[in-house]
């Protein structure tokens, strides 16, 4: 295992949450979200020679590409309703006013977001791949396992 590829992918994963945390368009949104997808994806196969760790990173993979498609799809129908704006106040203002109150449409793109975010972030009725894919990861639980040591250690 390569050190320094390892704390590249790390090191991306952060910025990609840093611009995520302060993004305020769908794109800076979509992006970043990717940047920290896709370096999840690369860190989840890191041990190469591991077959439940190649598993895992195709299932992250398919689930992680479908799941976007579906937030792409969900932005694009934002998009298209706020007659092309891409900042999220802009988009909310609108919708407030109801300059472009669109019931179905925006009931549409909201199911899609909240469907391709679900399945990013594993929640309840997305949340299948998720085991699968923590248990290939076996590097992270030997982790945990010795910074939890040395820590009882250090408080000891």
């Amino acid at each position: 295992m390569a050190i320094p590829e390892f704390l590249i992918f790390i090191l991306t994963a952060t910025v990609g949450g840093m611009f995520l945390c302060g993004a305020n368009d769908l794109v800076t949104i979509f992006v970043s979200l990717e940047c920290l997808s896709l370096c999840s994806y690369l860190l989840c196969s890191y041990t190469k020679r591991d077959i439940r760790s190649n598993e895992a990173a195709i299932k992250y993979l398919l689930i992680g590409g479908t799941s976007s498609s579906i937030l792409a799809y969900g932005f694009s129908w934002l998009y298209g309703l706020s007659g092309g704006e891409t900042n999220i106040q802009k988009i909310v203002n609108g919708l407030l006013t109801a300059q472009i109150y669109n019931f179905y449409g925006t009931f549409i793109a909201f199911i899609c977001i909240l469907v391709g975010l679900g399945f990013k972030l594993s929640i309840v009725p997305f949340h299948q791949w998720t085991p699968d894919i923590y248990e290939g990861v076996r590097f992270v639980k030997k982790l945990f396992n010795k910074f939890n040591k040395n820590s009882i250690d250090i408080y000891i």
